[in-house]
């Protein structure tokens, strides 16, 4: 725990996955897609809920295109994509923005505030998170908030640009392996968050199960 504290101390800027990191929201989710495939069945929706466990970095684009294609030989037009989307958003925001947060998250973010930079880098689409951290009042804490259609990776990327910072000084907080595979691409360094539900990024060096470090 020592060497984690050593670590973070020594970044400038911290970045967060939203889903499983900030907020323990990610059964929200698992929960919408499975209800959006009930006309499909009972094993469509087992699979959809597997695949959705193990890539929660994935946005909702990319598995409504994986779902659909794979698991029910259909192609999706871009009204479809659409359609499902607004669906899943309507499934998902009050509850997202009404989810208990992880852990000692807003208090590990009190105690750096002022001290270091803060951005968020999630898989929701943009418009929306930034109406989550706007709803659930952390906005004020986050000097950039992204999420997709662009990758985690290049989000990272973004994020470094927007602070004139080394990627040295950037540490990504993840709760999922795609989270961890974006740090590795990205070449910054990564703590996953574990919180029991999943089990990814098993060659990460720092893996905790809340930010309840000090």
């Amino acid at each position: 725990m020592n060497n984690l504290i050593e670590l973070i101390n020594r970044k400038n800027v911290l970045i967060f996955d939203f889903d499983g990191v900030l907020a323990d929201s990610v059964e929200v989710k698992t929960e919408a897609f499975s209800e959006l495939y009930t006309d499909y069945g009972v094993k469509i929706q087992a699979r959809i809920i597997e695949h959705h466990r193990a890539n929660g970095g994935m946005s909702r684009f990319e598995k409504f295109k994986h779902y659909h294609e794979q698991f029910l030989g259909k192609n999706l037009s871009e009204n479809e994509m659409k359609a499902l989307s607004s669906d899943f958003s309507n499934l998902v925001l009050d509850k997202v923005i009404q989810s208990p947060e992880i852990s000692g998250a807003l208090d590990f973010i009190k105690y750096f505030s002022g001290k270091k930079k803060f951005a968020i880098n999630s898989a929701t689409p943009e418009d929306e998170i930034k109406l989550i951290a706007k709803k659930r009042g952390i906005q004020q804490y986050f000097s950039v908030i992204l999420g997709s259609p662009h990758s985690k990776t290049e989000n990272l990327q973004k994020i470094v640009s927007f602070f004139a910072v080394k990627k040295e000084q950037c540490l990504f907080f993840g709760d999922a392996d795609s989270d961890y595979c974006a740090a590795q691409q990205a070449k910054i360094d990564f703590v996953g968050l574990a919180t029991g539900k999943q089990k990814c990024f098993p060659n990460a060096k720092f893996i905790i199960q809340n930010f309840k470090l000090f």
